[in-house]
């Protein structure tokens, strides 16, 4: 069982899913790379339960085989492969009982991985996972959440991936535009999904204020002169930085607030 590619193609598969793979060793099932060999296709895969990464590259041969590189002999396996530049690499599966090893060579060099195929008899049904969010109903997203930790992974993946998410519940889909990486991040679990509270407290610093006599006010609410005309801020500052006011309708001739204040007894409608 055997399958030919650039060792330039498998590096970079390989670099794709590393920050995905759990180094978690209560959960062994997920702490090491699989390689799987299926319909023309060699698929390299790395998952912790919050991420889930998947690289792909078509293959003349139509093989059947499932191998590992647990995390620990990754970087060995990564070193190797960037010295081996663009030669090309066989990749050979052996299965002894419940061992697995996977051999890489080229012409001059190769390296060796045997793993214990009992140890990732639980590794997560990827294929059903992955085409379920894919295929997931479009729904509104008014708020989710992720953690920013998990989003720096997705730099391995590639300058641009296109992404999407099916509900604010769903997996956040990231997918490169050849279709040769597809990834997952779960969100965080968030008490509440209405949004308007947080974008409220945004809005509301960003609205333009003025100090009288201590008291902060509101530069877009209404304000009244001392014959009850409405004045308003035209949005405007003169070069010192002062708010510009207006009369309501007369909003081309515009006043420094302090002016206004002083000539015309500006201030805030009750």
């Amino acid at each position: 069982m055997s399958v030919s590619l650039s060792a330039y193609d498998l590096h970079r598969m390989l670099n794709q899913v590393a920050p995905h793979v759990s180094d978690d060793d209560t959960l062994p099932a997920l702490t090491a790379v699989r390689m799987e060999a299926d319909g023309g296709n060699l698929f390299v895969l790395g998952t912790d339960r919050f991420t889930m990464a998947l690289a792909r590259i078509a293959t003349v041969e139509t093989e059947t085989w499932q191998a590992y590189i647990p995390i620990e002999s990754l970087p060995a396996v990564l070193a190797w492969l960037h010295a081996a530049e663009t030669v090309t690499v066989q990749i050979a599966v052996e299965r002894n009982g419940t061992s697995i090893s996977l051999n890489l060579a080229t012409a001059d060099s190769n390296i060796r991985i045997t793993a214990a195929g009992s140890d990732y008899a639980a590794y997560p049904n990827w294929r059903k996972t992955m085409s379920e969010q894919l295929e997931a109903e479009m729904g509104p997203v008014p708020m989710t959440a992720f953690n920013t930790e998990f989003l720096a992974r997705w730099s391995a993946a590639g300058l641009l991936l296109r992404a999407w998410q099916a509900g604010p519940r769903k997996a956040l889909v990231l997918m490169s535009d050849d279709a040769d990486f597809l990834g997952m991040q779960m969100p965080v679990r968030y008490e509440s999904l209405d949004r308007q509270p947080l974008v409220d407290q945004w809005l509301t610093a960003f609205k333009p204020t003025v100090e009288i006599d201590g008291v902060i006010h509101r530069l877009d609410g209404r304000w009244l002169d001392a014959d009850d005309d409405e004045w308003a801020f035209t949005g405007r500052r003169n070069p010192a930085g002062e708010p510009l006011m207006a009369l309501v309708g007369l909003e081309d001739d515009a006043y420094a607030f302090t002016q206004a204040a002083a000539e015309y007894g500006l201030k805030p409608a009750a």
